[in-house]
């Protein structure tokens, strides 16, 4: 499928962020910080933080007022099939305001471009859902997994990546719950689930959909732990099986859940350490927060609140030593953001900039021909 926005455009704006970070380490001069930017332009719209959330806001009052414009019309036959006619329009309608305005405006995650997106995509569901009542929940997350699985190929916007996940966690959970034999094994299979998410989002499918990626990672390794979780295992079996106990009652496997709650955060921290990877990092940290909690909770020994302050004031005190001592990098640690991903195309770039080419990414490739793949054979 087309994407929406401009790939070579993206591109050149990955390159030129990661040349303003060379710039602020030092790496490169402001003269070929500048060269850089004028031999990978890109041109699209790009506004702070504070503007892209009052035109999010503007263009959702917007879009709501031409909703409610064209239902104007139609006030004396509120009937379901007139709410479809509406819903479609209104989808129409943000569709082709969205496109126009990535097209002809240079859009590109303006605040404008996502309200629209998002109303589009609660515009297209509604007639769905009005057409087809009374489906299992499973259904309806089936519907909201391949809507939004188009949108989120064409328009690589991470809310939806958030929802699409959301929906294929919550469409796998609704089948087994509605499975006495495979209920008690809910929380395994919510693992499972997420090894194969993360397995799969590890390949890397280039700048487009790289946020979209991170996201899809978080969520995938937060309902990891989750799903191993004493915690959240034990009470989240007494509310499905509507026990409405002041404590709820213990779970088999408990022990299972008692090593997986500590030996979780440990590997997230292991190999978060070991791959330089600062996500698996910091949901590391995270779920041992978690996992303090969790232990504190069943075994009352000291006050939670005694605990949580003791607790953080270790942390801070940690997180201070650290930040001194990995100022200096030791072990190929450091407190500084990992950019070791974009000095991974550091070739890329340079070769592309002396030949004025935006690098292709993973799709550049050298050798091909015989003779070691230096390309002087027949073929090449």
């Amino acid at each position: 499928m087309k994407k929406a926005y401009n790939e070579l455009w993206i591109t050149n704006l990955n390159i030129q962020n990661i040349s303003r970070s060379w710039h602020r380490k030092n790496l490169i001069t402001t003269k070929q910080l500048e060269q850089i930017t004028i031999d990978f332009p890109e041109a699209f719209y790009k506004p702070g933080i504070f503007v892209k959330t009052g035109l999010f806001l503007f263009t959702i009052l917007a879009g709501s007022f031409f909703s409610g414009f064209i239902s104007l019309f139609f006030l004396e036959n509120s009937t379901d099939k007139i709410f479809t006619v509406i819903s479609i329009v209104c989808a129409v309608s943000y569709f082709f305001a969205l496109e126009y305005s990535i097209k002809d405006r240079k859009l590109f995650h303006s605040g404008i471009d996502n309200a629209l997106l998002y109303m589009a995509e609660v515009a297209t569901l509604i007639p769905v859902f009005l057409t087809f009542e009374h489906l299992k929940i499973w259904q309806y997350c089936l519907i909201i997994l391949v809507v939004n699985s188009v949108l989120l190929i064409r328009y690589a916007d991470i809310l939806i990546a958030f929802i699409s996940v959301g929906a294929l966690y919550v469409m796998f959970a609704n089948i087994i719950i509605a499975s006495p034999q495979l209920k008690p094994f809910l929380p395994f299979f919510l693992m499972l689930i997420s090894a194969v998410i993360y397995y799969f989002n590890k390949v890397n499918y280039g700048v487009y959909y790289a946020n979209c990626q991170t996201v899809i990672k978080i969520f995938s390794l937060v309902v990891f732990y989750l799903g191993g979780n004493y915690y959240v295992v034990r009470e989240g079996n007494a509310l499905l099986s509507d026990l409405r106990t002041p404590i709820a009652p213990q779970i088999p496997f408990s022990l299972l859940f008692y090593i997986l709650t500590t030996a979780i955060p440990l590997i997230f921290i292991f190999f978060g350490l070991r791959n330089k990877d600062r996500i698996l990092l910091i949901i590391g940290l995270l779920t041992t927060a978690f996992s303090v909690f969790t232990y504190c909770y069943y075994f009352d020994i000291i006050p939670v609140e005694i605990i949580l302050t003791v607790a953080g004031l270790a942390l801070i005190l940690l997180t201070i030593f650290l930040i001194n001592y990995l100022k200096t990098p030791k072990f190929g640690v450091s407190d500084e953001k990992d950019d070791s991903q974009n000095f991974a195309n550091l070739e890329a770039i340079i070769i592309a900039h002396q030949f004025g080419q935006s690098p292709a990414g993973d799709q550049l490739h050298f050798g091909g021909g015989d003779f070691g793949g230096g390309g002087a054979g027949i073929s090449y």
